[in-house]
């Protein structure tokens, strides 16, 4: 009888984590999308699962998608890799790059900032071998050669913090 009691009971927890009604999700995601974005999805989600809790590991881009194959995680944001071998992507949302400058700057006032303008700035950027960096050197390469790195940090909200003492500029997603 009580054997018969134990597996309604695992049968019950199964079902309950199953159908999202009690467990453990695993998220890896990019800091750029963990620090803005995710926290209004998790803000949606916890509304609709309360009993599920949520691990959530802000790492770059090449972190993310090892995670996902090593099956450390079960969800990884990223940019899409170049290579989808054990993989399924799904794109949900385009980002671009936006213009970081510091206040004073002539740049600041301007509605729409021109490459070749922010270019002749000492520019800020993330380190190789972030997949910001790389969309970033793509981005510029066809039209301007290479990307003239003044400043470059692993995280950017120290790019953030050097822009914003007058280092310099950046662009960012």
């Amino acid at each position: 009888l009580r054997l018969l009691a134990d597996w309604d009971n695992t049968e019950e927890l199964l079902r309950q984590h199953f159908t999202l009604q009690l467990g453990k999700v695993s998220i890896a995601a990019m800091p750029s999308f963990a620090g803005n974005l995710l926290p209004l999805v998790l803000k949606t989600f916890r509304e609709r699962h309360p009993r599920v809790n949520v691990a959530v590991h802000d790492v770059i881009n090449e972190q993310v998608l090892e995670m996902v194959r090593n099956r450390r995680v079960e969800l990884g944001i990223a940019f899409e890799p170049e290579s989808l071998e054990n993989l399924e992507f799904t794109p949900f949302y385009s980002d671009r790059f936006v213009a970081v400058v510091p206040t004073g700057s002539p740049l600041s006032g301007q509605e729409r900032i021109r490459w070749r303008e922010l270019l002749g700035e000492p520019f800020i950027t993330l380190q190789r071998p972030s997949a910001v960096r790389l969309l970033l050197e793509e981005s510029v390469a066809a039209e301007h050669g290479r990307l003239p790195v003044a400043f470059e940090s692993h995280q950017l909200v120290t790019v953030g913090r050097m822009v914003a003492q007058g280092l310099g500029v950046s662009a960012v997603p």
